[in-house]
């Protein structure tokens, strides 16, 4: 019994072992461990048939490629035992399976390669000839891969082609700056030669790679440490988004509810009907901008009569039907969205072809299951099927709006409510991570017109200058622009200077300050005259 544990333990070192140096190309720093011309045999026959077009792979194509790779295996193996001879027999068996599945010559690379080590790897005159010819037959496909590349270039190097095994070796290390195998080989090759030059310039050009290699690992290591304080602090202060507001929208104005027809078809009996119901129209649009609700659906009503009338489209008349919805889902009454729901169902995708309609018809199709859900004793959501629908057709029309436009703050703060209002707190984390970003830009450099057109409360930048006592508060203080004395207690004073409505202009007046003396000077946030967040 102790036998085979014996055996056993030792089969998976000796496994463990051959997994190690697959493939010698690596980026480890620890560069005093690597030698020079090391390589170890790569196999990848799982991957010989990835480079046969899927129309190619015949029947006989896999059974044979299967019977080939037997051969292909054993061939690896003598070659990990540097029984070379043996591993070209097992590799010539192979090669004529592979040949009778008509394998082309972007999947014979692999054999190719390994065959013309071997041969190399004899030393004999007419077998380094044989491993020339092969290297000759393989295509640039291989050298998508770094550790074939490598091998290769060790091939080129075994037989006497150091020009070739240098190019290789530096495509490496240009693709790849941290594959220190290939700088420890190359410098090799070049101090054999004799030149000492070029391989002086790969061991300084490897230290620099090694140094920046460490260098970003530790900011790495730094930063993944960050992220996950943020992640864990997030997790804790996710806030709750906004709860989509169908009386505070935006109400579209100035829609050509026309596009759709053309208007030459329109005979002059219609286009009357269609001049009055364009009338009404622009009345029932101004009365729900002014939250007279009931006056706008009389007027809206009157629209969309007069349009059918004069044989307006159903895409034109989406305009009215969803300012109808929003008029009767803005009464907040359950009879009103049923009259809404009609108008909803009847409203044609031409509706969102732009963020505001877009971002209306979200919050509207929200406002209707809001209305309509039933709740149990302790609150919780009872869905019907139609609820379920409008919320999902709510969800989806706020990422389009999203993607409509990428600045539109409130479509993000709602998403966040209705994604942990349906417990989905993932979904609702990666909103708030987007939405972050967002405002970001959007504090960055946009003015208070854009803000506001964003449909956000803009936000203003103050630099705070310090804390300061009766003794030493600076002379100059006062002659800064839009001073503000914030008293801390009686003998101290926190002094706010400056008012812009964008980061860049707050960084450079913060800039400014410092060069005045105010070393410790910050930037404040505000939002609707609350603290958001110092930089």
């Amino acid at each position: 019994m102790f036998k085979k544990f014996i055996l056993s333990l030792l089969i998976i070192c000796t496994l463990l072992s051959i997994k190690d140096i697959q493939g010698a190309s690596n980026d480890s720093t620890n560069i005093e461990e690597l030698v020079a011309f090391e390589w170890a045999p790569i196999s990848d026959v799982d991957k010989i048939l990835k480079f046969v077009k899927d129309r190619d792979l015949t029947k006989r194509t896999k059974d044979q490629t299967e019977k080939g790779n037997v051969h292909y295996k054993d061939a690896i193996s003598l070659m990990n035992n540097k029984e070379y001879i043996n591993a070209i027999t097992a590799f010539k068996a192979a090669q004529k399976r592979y040949k009778r599945a008509k394998l082309n010559d972007d999947a014979l690379n692999l054999i190719r390669v390994n065959m013309a080590l071997c041969y190399a790897k004899t030393a004999n005159k007419e077998d380094i000839a044989v491993s020339e010819r092969l290297l000759n037959l393989i295509t640039t496909k291989i050298f998508s891969d770094k550790n074939w590349s490598y091998n290769i270039a060790i091939a080129y190097h075994l037989v006497g082609k150091q020009n070739e095994a240098a190019d290789i070796l530096s495509t490496i290390i240009r693709k790849y700056p941290y594959e220190f195998q290939s700088y420890i080989t190359l410098e090799a090759i070049y101090r054999d030669s004799g030149n000492d030059t070029d391989a002086d310039k790969v061991i300084d050009r490897m230290e620099t790679a090694e140094e920046r290699l460490i260098k970003k690992k530790q900011r790495s290591s730094s930063k993944s440490t960050r992220n996950k304080e943020k992640k864990e602090v997030k997790k804790d202060i996710l806030p709750k988004g906004k709860k989509p507001d169908v009386t505070n929208l935006r109400i579209v104005k100035n829609d050509d509810l026309l596009q759709f027809n053309q208007i030459n078809k329109i005979d002059e009996r219609s286009m009357i009907q269609v001049q009055d119901g364009i009338s009404e129209y622009t009345l029932g649009v101004k009365a729900l901008s002014n939250k007279e609700y009931q006056k706008a659906q009389q007027h809206l009503k009157n629209t969309e009569k007069k349009l059918k009338r004069g044989k307006v489209s159903s895409d034109g008349l989406s305009y009215a039907r969803g300012n109808l919805a929003i008029s009767y889902l803005a009464l907040g009454q359950k009879r009103g969205a049923s009259q809404a729901k009609k108008y909803l169902r009847n409203v044609t995708s031409k509706l969102y072809k732009t963020r505001d309609w877009t971002y209306n018809m979200a919050v509207a199709y929200y406002t209707y299951t809001d209305i309509t859900i039933r709740r149990d004793r302790a609150g919780n959501r009872k869905e019907s099927l139609t609820t379920i629908e409008y919320t999902k057709k709510a969800i989806k029309l706020l990422q389009q709006t999203i993607r409509q436009d990428k600045l539109y703050l409130p479509a993000y703060e709602n998403l966040m409510y209705i994604y942990q209002e349906q417990k989905q707190d993932n979904k609702a984390s990666k909103i708030y991570k987007d939405y972050l970003k967002s405002r970001s830009k959007l504090m960055q450099s946009f003015s208070r017109e854009d803000q506001i057109a964003q449909g956000n409360n803009p936000y203003i930048f103050r630099i705070n200058l310090g804390i300061f006592g009766e003794f030493d508060t600076p002379a100059m203080l006062s002659e800064e622009e839009n001073v503000i004395a914030i008293p801390i207690d009686e003998q101290r004073t926190a002094y706010l200077a400056g008012k812009f409505y964008n980061l860049d202009k707050a960084e450079s007046y913060q800039k400014k300050l410092k060069e005045e003396g105010y070393t410790k000077a910050y930037i404040v946030a505000y939002q609707d005259g609350d603290r958001l967040e110092d930089f």
